[in-house]
């Protein structure tokens, strides 16, 4: 892969601030796009003026299903930054709840919200956007009629774009290839994320950098060659150090 085709979701920076900082430390290392994330808790300004000033495009961002409550402001801060594709990451988020009670919805519930993401795709379209949808591992856990969320989640509505997480994939026990296949002409994003070990894969500290666990890269870059994608975005949930983490992927991806 070459370093311009391989893109850095900001999360995994979030903890080693100030962003001026680490938005200067990606751009030395030669990526050039930037997936952000939680778009509602930045000024679009102080953004706009990172990237420019380093040179980067964010060709996509993660934005939460609650900032579609303030739908003019969501957009016009999406268009101001040159975003392209707008991505849901999770389902609603439950006061007082852990992050993972988020998914504990049963069929109809799951349903529901696919209906109420889908509501908002013509409006994206209507601004030059697409409207996407990241996974977690939990989208895979089966149901009781036999489906998956994930499947409940982008057979809603055909014109939903999928940004497939392929660690997450892995974690949720699901075989990412099938899930390519799937729905391959709706994938405009993904997210290469890595284990060190096949067990305890929600643990975070079981994540590494691309290539030193035990995902086959080649194999599904390959897949992803296939498809629509337009930003292959390396993450890691928490590293103990981020520069580290973005050099060993690189260096790892450069060589397939």
């Amino acid at each position: 892969m070459n370093k311009a085709d391989i893109s850095f979701q900001l999360y995994t920076a979030r903890k080693f601030e100030p962003y001026k900082n680490i938005f200067e430390y990606i751009a030395s290392m030669g990526i050039k796009n930037v997936e952000l994330f939680a778009l509602s808790d930045f000024d679009e300004k102080e953004l706009y003026d990172l990237l420019q000033q380093n040179n980067l495009t964010a060709l996509s961002a993660h934005i939460s299903f609650e900032s579609l409550e303030n739908l003019n402001d969501t957009i016009n801060k999406i268009n101001y930054l040159n975003i392209r594709h707008a991505i849901i990451p999770a389902p609603k988020a439950i006061k007082g709840k852990d992050f993972q009670e988020f998914f504990s919805l049963n069929e109809s519930e799951w349903i529901q919200f696919a209906k109420e993401i889908s509501e908002y795709i013509k409006i994206f379209h209507d601004n030059g956007l697409t409207l996407g949808y990241h996974n977690h591992s939990f989208e895979f856990l089966k149901l009781p009629n036999g489906k998956y969320p994930m499947e409940l989640i982008l057979d809603q509505d055909e014109n939903l774009k999928f940004e497939i997480d392929l660690g997450w994939t892995t974690a949720g026990k699901a075989n990412p290839i099938e899930w390519i296949d799937k729905y391959k002409n709706r994938i405009i994003a993904c997210h290469l994320k890595d284990f060190y070990s096949n067990n305890d894969l929600l643990n975070h500290s079981n994540q590494c950098s691309i290539g030193d666990g035990f995902i086959n890269w080649k194999e599904l870059l390959s897949k992803i060659s296939n498809t629509p994608c337009e930003v292959i975005a390396i993450e890691h949930d928490d590293p103990s150090d981020y520069k580290e983490y973005i050099t060993k992927s690189l260096e790892y991806l450069t060589k397939i």
